[in-house]
């Protein structure tokens, strides 16, 4: 095949992200989001909350590592955020085994750089890497529990604002303005009922 055959066949097998439905509603709770949208809604995320990454953040690159981080859930799947943490290992790894399974289909050095995105993301250690970890781990929760969310007592009865915002932390707290509004948004939740303290 040629590099562009290589190409096309990686593009049509990433458009399976669209089915891979997500443990997250919509902001008004209608449906689950899919995989992909979700990539959309980081990518866009970063654009416009930029001026609080690090100085010397490189958002285009932020927003290379938003969309590429998930397309591993087309063979892995999507894991809620809450589960346990043999789950989160387990998980780990099939996304791992995707990343080789799906950036295999990339012509070389496509391949190499995908998986270094990838790579990259799951480490977390560049100041990129770490602000798309927390535009990650902060959108579910916008879209949950933001302003006119409708919650999810339903779905997650178990889940507490405690709970959350132990679980979102580890990725927020390097981002005050971030992690404040977090804390603002799951209280807020708590006042309106929609999450138990």
């Amino acid at each position: 095949m040629t590099a562009l055959a290589d190409q096309v066949a990686f593009l049509l097998a990433c458009d399976r992200l669209k089915a891979v439905t997500r443990t997250t509603f919509l902001h008004d709770g209608t449906r689950a989001e899919n995989s992909a949208e979700h990539s959309w809604h980081l990518a866009l995320m970063a654009m416009t909350l930029a001026e609080h990454a690090p100085p010397g953040t490189d958002v285009n690159h932020v927003i290379r590592l938003l969309l590429v981080h998930d397309l591993v859930e087309i063979h892995a799947g999507d894991l809620h955020f809450a589960a346990p943490p043999a789950e989160h290992a387990a998980q780990a790894q099939a996304e791992e085994d995707a990343a080789h399974t799906l950036f295999t289909l990339l012509p070389e050095p496509q391949r190499a750089d995908f998986h270094a995105l990838h790579a990259e993301f799951v480490a977390r250690a560049t100041p990129e890497a770490r602000f798309a970890r927390a535009l990650d781990v902060l959108q579910p929760l916008l879209l949950t529990w933001g302003e006119g969310g409708v919650g999810c007592a339903e779905r997650e009865p178990g889940l507490t604002a405690t709970r959350v915002l132990a679980l979102k932390e580890h990725a927020l707290r390097d981002f005050p303005v971030l992690w404040r509004l977090a804390r603002e948004v799951v209280a807020a939740a708590v006042t309106a009922g929609s999450l138990t303290a």
